[in-house]
């Protein structure tokens, strides 16, 4: 465990709350803080944290719309809210080119799916017939998000509560960062998520194609998805896009790196945090 971890509380699950969406919409000072944060330059640091306070200050939690879809905000420390909150464009060039990929009857999966940033906009993209597979560790986050599917009206998200890895197992997991939205998982007897392969959960949901993939897991990237490009029973399971999490120094996780190239993926972009993987051909 680094000193910024912590071990994770059953405490921090919370429940999600029962009142329907739309009880907690902004007042007219939240809007117009909202507002003049995603008019500003400043969208990081000192700035989001200082405003992102302020605004759930004076009243948490806040139901917000964003892409056509509905969010509940907590008000709790998850830097992914907070970037939802001041920012109509958060992430839009990872999503946008997921989207890309994706028409009416397609299907999409969101590993280390958090809220629903990826996975509701890209349910909507798929429409009644798609499928959206969201997959996270974090209970607190499994229940949220489904909370905020159904808000949404998206009966085509379905969340699987589990941690992904090469293997079967058990884990434990830890807050990192103090952001409750950022869990590391350690793989333990005693642990209290289970850990399951990517290609158990597709073949358990009857999911044969994939057309779009987000991941970002913490660092287990190599893990999760390399077995899985490697062994897939079918080419048809191999995404045609991929938005993956790079390390902050740039360079892609090495071995899923060599398995895109493996595989006839080209890196065809680069964002702050994520880097965008298209098959050639």
């Amino acid at each position: 465990m680094t000193a910024t971890d912590r071990a994770f509380s059953p405490v921090e699950t919370g429940t999600v709350e029962t009142a329907p969406w739309g009880s907690f919409r902004t007042n007219a000072v939240q809007s117009a803080l909202i507002g003049l944060a995603r008019r500003s330059f400043l969208q990081r640091g000192t700035f989001r944290h200082w405003t992102t306070n302020l605004v759930t200050a004076l009243g948490s939690p806040l139901d917000i719309e964003w892409r056509g879809c509905r969010y509940r905000i907590e008000g709790k420390n998850n830097l992914i809210e907070y970037g939802m909150l001041l920012r109509r464009d958060y992430n839009g060039a990872e999503i946008d080119f997921l989207l890309g990929a994706l028409e009416p009857g397609g299907v999409a999966l969101d590993i280390g799916s958090n809220i629903g940033l990826y996975s509701l906009p890209m349910a909507r993209a798929v429409g009644p017939d798609g499928r959206v597979v969201a997959i996270d560790a974090n209970p607190a986050m499994a229940e949220r998000l489904k909370f905020n599917a159904a808000a949404s009206g998206l009966a085509n998200v379905h969340m699987v509560n589990c941690a992904v890895g090469g293997g079967e197992g058990m884990v434990d997991l830890r807050i990192r960062k103090d952001d409750v939205a950022i869990v590391h998982v350690e793989e333990s007897d005693t642990g209290t998520i289970p850990m399951r392969t990517l290609a158990s959960i597709l073949r358990e949901l009857g999911v044969s194609r994939v057309d779009a993939l987000k991941i970002d897991i913490e660092g287990h990237e190599d893990a999760a998805l390399v077995p899985f490009l490697d062994e897939a029973e079918d080419d048809a399971l191999r995404p045609d896009r991929i938005s993956i999490e790079h390390p902050r120094s740039g360079d892609d996780y090495s071995g899923c790196a060599a398995a895109f190239e493996r595989h006839g993926y080209v890196r065809v972009g680069q964002t702050r945090s994520n880097s965008l993987y298209r098959r050639s051909g």
